[in-house]
């Protein structure tokens, strides 16, 4: 195979034969420039010199060359032509033009551009403005360290710029090539195995060398693996090193399935877009590392941040005084030290001992006498001894001698003491605290009701015979090795957790919850109320009592409360509709006198009346309970049963006008009797709270997807401080209510109906406007409609 010169910055390399120096020529002179693209820009004599715009150097005709930053040959005037090394012609000025060497016409001083000429600086412009392009997005996505994208770019821009089947970017690893981008047929081909073959087989050795290999046919090519070749498709080969400084970052690789496919165009290039692309990845390999270590340090410090919130919780779940000294004298204290030590904040405090010992003055307790540094035991801590004994210390708030157990425990970090844990217990305290308990057990221990006390944390301490009796427990050690929330039935704990977290927080909780009794399972409901015990002398919480009575008792009641109230309303429908039906019966005889009739149809109302009352209490029975009413819906049409229920009331009270009025869609999904209940007994109420010369309108209109209906009625308003039990069923009578039956049940079974369909009712009621019953029932579910 024969071997062409290459005509890049890389010299071209023959199998077999060693690596010959590069043929650029670099005169001495003015220091180079950076160049951004290895391409010389060339200007008229005399014109001073501008600033490159793509970072390469200028080039003036008779001015000594510099240096070229590019790895492309200097043009100097009156020098001898060197052999160009990037497949552009060389220039001389003085000389006939020769022929070009890559197809291209050659440039001649003082002569006037051939078309070529300009056709040769169209293709070099536009590849230039390609690889500042490529260069600008590399420089983007490095910044964000996006070596993956910034590596498959690159081999995007190398198959683009070659024509190539395919390209990919590797990396040497261990004498293997491991491609970690690839396009084209290489994307196919490289799939989800990135290893694919050895350096020395696909030029990667060559690439150690900081030497480009361009292959026109591997099956003739001894540099690289046949049978590597064929199975990525590679009839013809470039493979260029990417270069960071003197540092190997990448090698690129593109092929073609035709032989001969690149010629020194293409190789240049790949040259020049290997050039140009090794500082971004670079780049973008330091920008990622830079990131990992901006995230770990994030972590880090998330962790610290959870370690210190730990810490002071910890430090605030504690009732006696803690403190800890850290190195350099800081300090950090809970509550009950900041009142100890006479301060609101930790920031005011000095952690020396000296300092501390200024404000708590510590005391031996039995001759008052000052202790020393040497004693002292946070200074002891300091030095790193662990030390504990009863000091006599002033309370620096209250202005009071306290007698505390002092513990002092240092700090070590790698073996060297970095502060001091101090805890200070006020012994007096705690004796207030078990005299307290004393005299509280005394006052419970035969009360009736069940009673506990808890430690502050929620430890189990004492209950009293009747919480033992309640809870099965036979005896006060049971008890105090049975953990609080073991106490409750699982559903519960949840729900007893919080609240004992409360009343550390607020003082004071109450309650339903329910107990687990021990030998059953069984629940026990119950009214729980808990407090936090006070000691006297400092004011400060040290235990939590609680008092629980058992519902079971009350249940049972409201139980038979409700079963005699379900009583009454079921068996009084018997008598009731056997009256109803012999007034009936006597009425449509026509038999009777006119005082008989007279009494029938007084007997007929009086029974439907009646009726109707029931069905009200088992309505209020079930509502008031909570049980809910029972719906049959159907579709109905609100303009029926509305017109219905006008007739009606005209034809119980033929003195009275009912004016009615509707518009839109009244249609839905509803229980029709219900809603009749409820136009009735709204109707019934206006006509009878009304004047008799005055009509009462019912409205009746669609609002999207509810109906509206609306009862309104002139005369005397609704007292203001009545409107708003006006739906209770047990309110006092009003005005209205004089001389019928009480529509205080009949207002609450109207808002139980409104509310079991989803609406609401409510009331407006004015002087000038008289009073007007609305109800909003939605048209229920559209697809059942």
């Amino acid at each position: 195979m024969s071997t062409r010169k290459s005509q890049t910055s890389l010299p071209p390399v023959r199998p077999g034969e060693p690596t010959r120096p590069s043929q650029t020529s670099v005169p001495s002179g003015e220091p180079a420039r950076p160049s951004q693209t290895g391409l010389p820009s060339v200007r008229p004599p005399g014109e001073p010199m501008r600033p490159s715009q793509a970072g390469l150097p200028s080039v003036r005709l008779g001015e000594p060359a510099r240096p070229s930053q590019t790895g492309l040959p200097s043009v100097r005037s009156g020098e001898p032509a060197r052999p160009s090394q990037t497949g552009l012609p060389s220039v001389r000025s003085g000389e006939p033009a020769r022929s070009s060497q890559t197809g291209l016409p050659s440039v001649r001083s003082g002569e006037p551009a051939r078309p070529a000429q300009t056709g040769m600086r169209s293709e070099e412009g536009a590849l230039l403005s390609r690889l500042l392009e490529a260069q600008a997005e590399l420089a983007a996505l490095a910044d964000k360290g996006e070596v993956e994208e910034v590596m498959r770019l690159i081999a995007t821009r190398g198959q683009e710029l070659s024509g190539a089947a395919g390209a990919a970017l590797g990396v040497l690893e261990d004498g293997e090539i491991l491609f970690r981008a690839s396009t084209g047929s290489l994307l196919r081909a490289v799939g989800e195995r990135p290893r694919m073959a050895s350096a020395s087989s696909m030029g990667g050795q060559m690439a150690q060398a900081r030497q480009i290999l361009r292959s026109d046919d591997t099956e003739l090519d001894a540099r690289v693996d046949r049978a590597m070749c064929r199975k990525l498709g590679a009839r013809s080969l470039l493979v260029a090193p990417l270069l960071c400084g003197e540092r190997l970052c990448a090698v690129l690789f593109v092929l073609s399935p035709r032989p001969s496919a690149f010629g020194e165009a293409e190789e240049r290039r790949v040259a020049l877009l290997a050039r140009v692309a090794g500082p971004p990845l670079a780049h973008a390999e330091s920008a990622r590392s830079a990131l990992g270590r901006e995230q770990e340090l994030r972590v880090i410090k998330e962790m610290l941040r959870r370690r210190d919130a730990e810490l002071e919780v910890a430090l605030q779940a504690m009732d006696a005084a803690a403190y800890v000294v850290a190195e350099g004298g800081t300090v950090r204290a809970n509550r009950s030290a900041l009142e100890l030590l006479g301060e609101n904040s930790a920031l005011a405090l000095k952690g020396h001992p000296a300092a501390l010992a200024e404000r708590l003055l510590p005391r031996l307790p039995e001759t008052q006498a000052r202790v020393g540094l040497e004693e002292d035991p946070l200074a002891q801590a300091l030095r790193g001894q662990p030390s504990t004994r009863e000091l006599v210390v002033r309370h620096v708030r209250h202005g009071t001698d306290v007698l505390v157990r002092s513990a002092a425990l240092p700090v070590r970090v790698d073996g060297a003491v970095v502060g001091a844990v101090v805890v200070q217990t006020d012994v007096e305290a705690r004796r207030q605290t078990g005299a307290q308990a004393e005299q509280f057990l005394a006052l419970v221990e035969r009360s009736s009701e069940c009673m506990a006390m808890t430690s502050f944390t929620g430890r189990p301490v004492y209950l009293n015979p009747a919480g033992r009796a309640l809870l099965g427990f036979e005896s006060q050690e049971a008890f105090r090795a049975s953990p609080v929330l073991d106490m409750y039935l699982p559903e519960d704990r949840e729900a007893a957790r919080l609240a004992f977290t409360e009343v550390r927080e607020q003082g004071h909780w109450e309650g339903k919850l329910r107990l687990r009794e021990p030998r059953t399972g069984a629940a026990i409901p119950v009214w729980h109320q808990l407090f936090t015990l006070v000691a006297k002398e400092t004011g400060r919480p040290v235990a939590l009592g609680s008092v629980i009575r058992d519902l079971r008792e009350s249940q049972r009641e409201e139980e038979v409360r409700e079963r005699l109230m379900d009583i009454i309303g079921n068996d009084l429908r018997t008598p009731l509709s056997a009256i109803a039906v012999g007034a009936s019966t006597l009425l449509r005889r026509g038999a009777l006198s006119e005082v008989d009739t007279k009494a029938a149809v007084r007997i007929a109302q009086s029974a439907e009346r009646m009726g109707r009352l029931v069905g009200q209490v088992l309505d209020f029975t079930r509502a008031y309970l909570g049980a809910g009413l029972v719906l049959l819906r159907t579709r109905v049409d609100l303009d029926v049963v509305a017109q219905d229920v006008v007739a009606a009331a005209e034809l119980e009270h033929p003195d009275r006008l009912v004016r009615y009025a509707k518009r839109g869609d009244s249609r839905g999904l509803w229980d029709r009797e219900r809603l009749s209940e409820l136009l009735s007994t709204l109707v019934r109420h206006a006509l009878l709270a009304s004047p008799v010369e005055k009509a009462v309108d019912v409205r009746l209109r669609a609002e999207g997807e509810e109906v509206l209906l609306e009862v309104h009625r002139a005369g005397a308003p609704i007292p203001p401080e009545v409107l708003p039990r006006l739906f209770d069923a047990f309110r006092p009578p009003i005005a209205d209510d004089a001389g019928h039956e009480h529509e205080g049940l009949g207002l609450f079974s109207t808002r139980a109906i409104a509310r079991a369909h989803g609406g609401e009712v409510e009331v407006r009621s004015s002087a000038a406007e008289g009073t007007t019953f609305r109800v909003r029932l939605p048209r229920g579910p559209s697809a059942e409609r």
